[in-house]
């Protein structure tokens, strides 16, 4: 009786066990299914175009925060063609033409700007310029005087004849710089526009056309490096040299550096087209303009 009772108890935990391991095993199994279930197949066509979608996304991101974080051009580019000799009376009454001889004479002809518009003289430089004073209307100003009285919308900054032999291209542009930071803490509201040196003729010695375009080409360096201020640059080389670079016949007053009325008078046009254009003032065409016709230049060397 003994032995059959043990050995009933024996099978009954060999059952037991049996079970017991059986029913971890299949426990272990259940959670790995759950927890890691097998992977969704994917062609490479597949794969190729889903990796297309994500660089598309990203180029879109990475596009979208360049435009965001964009900033105006310092260099001011036409956008229309300048193939005009109006120009706006209106825009320029409310300008001021900083600089040198080449300057001074904007008011030396008829139907030009007046003495309102332009503080220069003929020694007049960007190492010197606060040296002298400038008979504006029925005031002598110096240019900071100017500066406070006027407070124009734009200062047009064109000097440079009286720099390039005295001192070097980036001591240059670092004057032009600090008048014109000058200007704009006097009158903050303005505008600051540096101009390039206009070009000279073939014949003329003392003022090099290259070395007069290495000076502008810093001039427009320190206004591309400019942030956070209103100061930009406009190349006026082209607008009144032939295709080699030198100074048209046309806009030579006769010295090969001077320029004539009709340069004037397409400077002027191409600032008003430039500023129209291309940027940072709002000007607004008036009723009227300055119309010039094609026989300009007969008509200025009859009168000289």
């Amino acid at each position: 009786m003994n032995t059959v009772f043990f050995k009933r108890i024996a099978f009954t935990a060999a059952v037991l066990s049996a079970a017991y391991f059986s029913g971890c095993h299949k426990v272990e199994e259940t959670a790995v299914t759950e927890t890691l279930p097998p992977p969704t197949a994917m062609t490479t066509s597949e794969a190729v175009q889903a990796m297309a979608t994500v660089t598309e996304t990203e180029t879109e991101s990475e596009t979208t925060t360049e435009t965001e974080t964009e900033t105006a051009p310092r260099v001011i580019v036409p956008k229309m063609e300048w193939n005009s000799l109006e120009w706006n009376k209106e825009f320029m009454e409310d300008t001021l033409f900083v600089g040198d001889s080449v300057c001074r004479a904007l008011y030396v002809y008829n139907d030009l700007l007046t003495t309102k518009q332009v503080a220069a003289t003929g020694g007049g430089a960007a190492r010197n310029i606060y040296d002298y004073t400038f008979k504006m209307e029925d005031n002598e100003f110096t240019l900071r005087e100017a500066a406070e009285y006027y407070k124009p919308k734009v200062f047009f900054l064109w000097m440079g004849i009286n720099d390039i032999n005295m001192t070097e291209k980036d001591v240059y542009a670092n004057n032009l710089k600090a008048i014109a930071e000058d200007m704009l803490s006097i009158s903050p509201e303005s505008k600051v526009v540096i101009l390039s040196m206009s070009p000279t003729a073939d014949y003329h010695e003392w003022n090099a056309n290259e070395r007069m375009r290495e000076y502008n080409a810093a001039a427009k360096e320190m206004c591309e490096a400019v942030e956070g201020e209103e100061i930009y640059y406009l190349d006026i080389q082209d607008i009144l040299s032939d295709e080699d670079g030198y100074l048209l016949p046309e806009c030579d007053s006769g010295d090969g550096m001077h320029l004539s009325q009709m340069a004037y008078t397409r400077l002027l046009s191409y600032i008003t087209v430039a500023m129209d254009e291309a940027a940072p003032v709002d000007t607004e065409q008036p009723d009227t303009v300055s119309e010039v016709s094609s026989d300009i230049t007969d008509t200025k060397r009859s009168s000289e």
